[in-house]
């Protein structure tokens, strides 16, 4: 074991016994990254990914994190993608907070990531930490051109969660997106249907006759199931419902009939 290696491993340890804080650690990383920065910045990267047994990931990534030092950054954003659910949502508040200017762009580019706990983590701060930016970022991403609908509705979840600023946002892309947003918008506000006022209802509507006359039958079968979501009351907008009972497709016809049944139409 190194020499750098073996110093930080022995204040982990003090950190993780309460003998050191955290504040001072970063006093020592801060120290050992001016003297070796490559081989300091190895060292962290090697006990974040595979710490030994007496001392935690995230006790090491948190006192990285508030040294604020940019030498530590690549290191930081790499933890994002690590296999451990806890820990990518762990570094992703990290980061947020501590390096907040620099990781929106990085928070952003994971909402395409293959690994579905790390859009999700992605997702999910950037709406806690960076609030309406956040949101409007999400926003975009949904309405861009992500090929994924699964990176999509990871997107529109969050949303979902966010609030009626959320949910406006959702309303927003329902109405004005593609058919790949919409109808990511149109599955994530399901959840919610209960919640919605009538003349949200009316937007689904308005979308799917959108969709429907475009013969997306995808989209158009997604839109009927979302109107489905909304139990009786959406029973007034049955006969729009009934037009596509009989449609050639046969994943629009078996939604129309599946949602006539659930609204009463």
């Amino acid at each position: 074991m190194s020499a750098i290696k073996e110093q930080l491993a022995n204040m982990f340890v003090k950190v993780m016994s309460g003998t050191v804080s955290m504040e001072e650690g970063t006093m020592l990383i801060n120290s050992l990254a001016k003297k070796d920065s490559k081989e300091t910045v190895a060292a962290i990267s090697e006990f974040i990914n595979t710490p030994p047994q007496n001392i935690s990931a995230q006790t090491v990534f948190h006192t990285i994190a508030i040294t604020r030092n940019r030498a530590f950054f690549d290191v930081l954003t790499a933890t994002l993608d690590h296999k451990n659910e806890e820990i990518s949502i762990f570094a992703c508040e990290e980061l947020a907070t501590y390096f907040k200017n620099e990781s929106k762009f990085v928070l952003v580019e994971h909402l395409n990531s293959d690994a579905y706990h790390v859009r999700k983590s992605s997702a999910a701060t950037l709406t806690k930490i960076f609030g309406d930016e956040g949101i409007a970022a999400l926003g975009k991403h949904i309405l861009g051109n992500t090929q994924s609908h699964y990176h999509r509705l990871t997107s529109a979840e969050a949303l979902v969660k966010a609030g009626k600023k959320g949910i406006d946002a959702l309303m927003n892309v329902l109405n004005t997106g593609g058919s790949g947003a919409a109808a990511a918008a149109a599955e994530a506000l399901s959840s919610v249907a209960a919640s919605l006022s009538d003349a949200e209802m009316q937007m689904f509507v308005n979308a799917l006759m959108k969709f429907g006359d475009a013969k997306d039958a995808e989209t158009t079968a997604t839109l009927i199931k979302a109107i489905g979501s909304f139990g009786k009351r959406a029973k007034q907008f049955a006969g729009f419902v009934r037009a596509y009972a009989d449609d050639p497709d046969e994943g629009v016809s078996k939604e129309a009939k599946n949602t006539l049944k659930a609204i009463g139409g």
